[in-house]
């Protein structure tokens, strides 16, 4: 028995050990704050969404070009087929005349079947189709890359910001330490008629703006806090620390390449081009 409650209590002790590990808050570097925005930001998803949307109206504008086979089939059933008065004499010369019978003509079953066979040998607005929507879908590529862009930026600027606050609310609450310390030190010697009151007064002053200071750069390192938790795409609720210390990396390496800007405004004008050429409506361009 005593065993039994000595291995209850060791797992019980273990549970709580493990629990207050969980709830301690997770050091996030930079990159893990990107790569996270990558699976969980809105904007990336709605872009991605986009593009899928692109791939799918591509794949449905060259499906006009597959021939197609159209079939119908036709069954009627007549349960009661009409009747026609013929006179006697046209069927038998010897019956007298004014006399008539009723006749019934046709067949109570009617299928009907037909098989038709469309190929489209050349199709302007198909074509036209085509280019339109495989520019589109380049165009939907190119939007979220700018898009991942975007959010890297923020990402970074709202890290950046935060690591920067941290630091100025570390480097404020040592002056508060100091502060706080030289005003014992103010108070003691205004006991001994070392120092006057205004001296003191000067110096819970000091403590009160430096308080001051801590509580508005508190307020703004949750505010840029929660705001990177927004961008990322995860809870606000959710414990987060960033790394405190500030990482340089110094590239010499460039390559030389034409901006996204540029090249969605060269894709925005071939498709307003090809749009106007295969289109009736004239005009109408991407935003």
């Amino acid at each position: 028995m005593k065993l039994a409650n000595i291995h209850k209590h060791y797992v019980a002790l273990l549970l709580i050990i493990g629990g207050f590990q969980s709830t301690q808050a997770q050091t996030w570097t930079l990159q893990q704050c990107i790569d996270t925005s990558q699976v969980h930001n809105t904007n990336l998803q709605m872009s991605r969404n986009n593009i899928a949307i692109g791939e799918q109206r591509e794949k449905e504008a060259k499906a006009n070009l597959i021939p197609k086979v159209i079939a119908n089939a036709d069954y009627k059933y007549f349960a009661n087929l009409p009747y026609q008065l013929l006179p006697l004499n046209a069927l038998n010369p010897i019956a007298p005349e004014g006399e008539f019978r009723a006749a019934q003509f046709g067949v109570p079953h009617n299928i009907n079947a037909n098989l038709q066979l469309s190929m489209p040998l050349y199709n302007p607005q198909v074509y036209g189709a085509i280019q339109t929507t495989k520019i589109a879908s380049e165009l939907s590529d190119l939007q979220y890359q700018k898009t991942e862009e975007q959010v890297y930026f923020e990402i970074s600027n709202l890290y950046y910001n935060t690591q920067i606050l941290h630091h100025q609310l570390a480097f404020i609450d040592s002056n508060l330490i100091n502060a706080e310390r030289l005003l014992k030190n103010m108070q003691l010697l205004n006991e001994q008629l070392l120092a006057k009151g205004i001296d003191v007064s000067k110096v819970k002053l000091q403590v009160s703006q430096l308080t001051t200071q801590k509580e508005t750069i508190k307020s703004k390192y949750e505010q840029v806090l929660n705001a990177l938790k927004f961008a990322m795409g995860i809870s606000i609720e959710q414990n987060l620390q960033i790394e405190p210390n500030i990482q340089y990396q110094n590239t010499n390496e460039y390559t030389t390449s034409s901006t996204l800007d540029i090249r969605i405004i060269k894709l925005k004008t071939a498709y307003c081009r090809v749009n106007s050429t295969h289109s009736t409506n004239q005009g109408i361009c991407l935003r």
